[in-house]
């Protein structure tokens, strides 16, 4: 009976060893549509962070940017994968206000870093006059 405990015992410890070698594994990916004019035709964004591969992010990703409502479908037509990723972090910056050009997004092992590259890139599409308008809108870590 010890015998069966103990490999019952190494068994649940290789399962759960498993387990986290999958999650250290994570995936993630941004998919964006973003048409040559923004300002008129808008901008969709769809991710997955924490999947089990670079196919499964990539899929949702794809399926939330061209379900992601606050877009015309001009936008959700174009959206393509942008980037895929693992154990690092997604910030998407925008400048809020409808008709404008502004956004961007970042990605970095560091949080901080990635909503910094993202608002960069935020205010460098925004034009001299909008580039303070930028806000971080999304911000997800995978494999954390």
């Amino acid at each position: 009976m010890p015998l069966a405990k103990s490999a019952l015992t190494g068994v649940l410890l290789l399962a759960s060893a498993a387990c986290g070698a999958d999650r250290a594994r994570a995936d993630a990916a941004l998919a964006v549509g973003q048409p040559a004019d923004v300002a008129r035709q808008g901008f969709a964004a769809g991710w997955a962070v924490d999947y089990p591969s670079t196919a499964a992010a990539e899929t949702e990703a794809l399926a939330r940017c061209r379900g992601f409502r606050d877009a015309p479908q001009a936008a959700r037509d174009l959206c393509k994968i942008a980037v895929t990723f693992g154990n690092t972090c997604l910030a998407v910056a925008l400048d809020p206000e409808p008709g404008t050009t502004g956004v961007g997004w970042g990605v970095h092992k560091d949080r901080d870093w990635a909503e910094d590259l993202a608002m960069e890139k935020c205010a460098d599409t925004s034009g001299p006059k909008r580039r303070d308008a930028c806000r971080v809108a999304i911000v997800r870590c995978d494999g954390r």
